[in-house]
C-alpha cells in the first residue's frame, strides 16, 4: 500500500471509530434516561442493566455506522481542504479517483464488517437485551411466559397453513392450533382443530382434536371427526420453524431467513414484509459507501471558505434525501407498490451512480 494511501485511510479511520463510539455512547445514555424511572421502580441491579447495554451495543452500531462515516469523510475532506492538501495532491498530478480509491476501499471493508455484525452478532445479542428489557427493565412477562408467543401463522410443506394462539418454546407446546389443508388454488379441503399441540420429538401430538372436510364449493362435509389425541406424521414442521414465524427478523441469521422464505415462495406465498427484509439486510451494509460517493464531488474539489461552508450544507442534505428516499422505497416494498429487491436497492442504485456521474467534478 503507498504512504499516500495509507496517510489517508488513517485520516478517515480515527475520526470516523471516535465518531462511532461517541454516537454509541449517546444513544446509550440518552436510553438510560429514558428507562431511568423503570430502572428504579423495577430494581434492575447494575450487573443486569450493563449486561442489557452490552448486548444492545451491535444493533446501535449497526443503526449509527453510516453516520459515523459520514462525519469521518466530511473531517477528513474538509481538514483536507483548509490546509490545501487536496490541492497540493492534484497539483502533483493525482485525479480525484486516486485520491478517493483508498476510502472507497476502506467504505467496502466497513460494509462487509457491518452486514457480518448485523448477520452473526444482532440476532443473538439483540434477542437477549430484548429479553431482558421485558423481563427486567419492564416486566412485561414473569418467568413462566418468558418464551411464549402470540399470534403464530406458518405456511408449511403439503400446502398446510397453520395458525396457534400462543407457542411456548420451552414446553415445545401451542394452544388453539390450527391446521388448513389446502389445494392448489388456495382453497381449503380439510380443517383441523385443537385446543392444544404438543411437540413429541419427530411429530405433534394433539389434543382434543375436531377434523372437519370440506367441500370444493367451501362448505363443510358432514360432521366433524372428533378425537382425544391424534397424530398426523405429514406435519413434520418443527418448533423453530413455528418460531421463527412469529420472531423479528431481526433475530433471524440472513441464511435461515433466506430458507424460511424460500420455502413460503415454494408454496405460492409471497410474503413482501420478510422480502424487503431480507434484501435491506443485504443493502443497508453499503449505505455507507454511498454516503461516501455523494461526499466526494462537493468536497473533494477545490475550493474558498464560503463555498466549503454551502458545499458541507448541500452534502448533509443530499445525505438526508437519500435516508428519505430509502426508507419510503421500503415502505412501499412492504407495502407491495413495489418488487421487494427494488424498494431495498433503489436507492443505493440511484445515489451511488448519480454520484459517480458528478465524480470528475473533484478534479477542479
Amino acid at each position: 500500500m503507498k504512504i499516500l494511501d495509507r496517510y489517508l485511510i488513517k485520516h478517515f479511520l480515527i475520526p470516523t471509530i471516535f465518531c462511532t463510539l461517541t454516537l454509541i455512547f449517546l444513544v446509550l445514555v440518552a436510553d438510560i434516561f429514558d428507562n431511568l424511572d423503570e430502572f428504579i421502580r423495577n430494581g434492575v441491579t447494575v450487573r443486569q442493566a450493563l449486561r442489557y447495554y452490552l448486548n444492545l451495543i451491535p444493533y446501535i452500531y449497526v443503526q449509527i455506522i453510516q453516520w459515523s462515516s459520514f462525519l469521518g469523510i466530511l473531517y477528513l475532506l474538509t481538514t483536507f481542504n483548509f490546509h490545501n492538501e487536496l490541492t497540493a495532491m492534484k497539483v502533483c498530478g493525482l485525479e480525484a479517483t486516486m485520491i478517493v480509491r483508498p476510502l472507497v476501499f476502506s467504505g467496502f471493508l466497513i460494509g462487509i464488517f457491518t452486514f457480518l455484525v448485523s448477520d452473526q452478532l444482532v440476532p443473538p445479542t439483540y434477542g437477549i437485551a430484548k429479553r431482558i428489557q421485558e423481563e427486567r427493565i419492564e416486566r412485561k412477562k414473569d418467568k413462566k411466559d418468558r418464551s411464549v408467543y402470540h399470534d403464530i401463522t406458518y405456511y408449511g410443506s403439503g400446502n398446510r397453513l397453520y395458525y396457534a394462539e400462543t407457542l411456548d418454546m420451552e414446553k415445545k407446546k401451542m394452544k388453539d392450533f390450527i391446521i388448513l389443508w389446502l389445494d392448489s388454488s388456495k382453497r381449503t379441503r380439510k380443517k383441523v382443530m385443537a385446543r392444544e399441540a404438543v411437540w413429541t420429538g419427530d411429530a405433534w401430538e394433539l389434543k382434543h382434536v375436531n377434523e372437519f372436510e370440506v367441500s370444493s364449493t367451501g362448505r363443510l362435509v358432514d360432521q366433524p371427526a372428533a378425537f382425544e389425541n391424534k397424530i398426523f406424521p405429514e406435519i413434520t414442521e418443527t418448533p423453530e420453524q413455528f418460531y421463527k414465524s412469529a420472531a423479528e427478523t431481526t433475530l433471524i441469521p440472513y441464511r435461515e431467513l433466506k430458507e424460511y422464505l424460500m420455502s413460503l415462495k415454494e408454496n405460492g406465498l409471497r410474503p413482501n414484509l420478510e422480502l424487503v427484509d431480507l434484501y435491506t439486510r443485504l443493502a443497508s451494509p453499503w449505505n455507507t459507501l454511498i454516503v461516501m460517493f455523494i461526499t466526494f464531488p462537493l468536497l473533494a474539489k477545490t475550493a474558498t471558505r464560503k463555498v466549503m461552508a454551502m458545499n458541507i450544507l448541500a452534502c448533509i442534505a443530499m445525505v438526508f434525501v437519500f435516508h428519505v428516499s430509502t426508507a419510503v422505497f421500503v415502505a412501499l416494498g412492504k407495502s407491495g407498490k413495489i418488487y421487494p429487491l427494488l424498494s431495498a436497492w433503489l436507492s443505493n442504485f440511484l445515489f451511488g451512480f448519480g454520484a459517480l456521474f458528478f465524480i470528475d467534478q473533484a478534479n477542479q
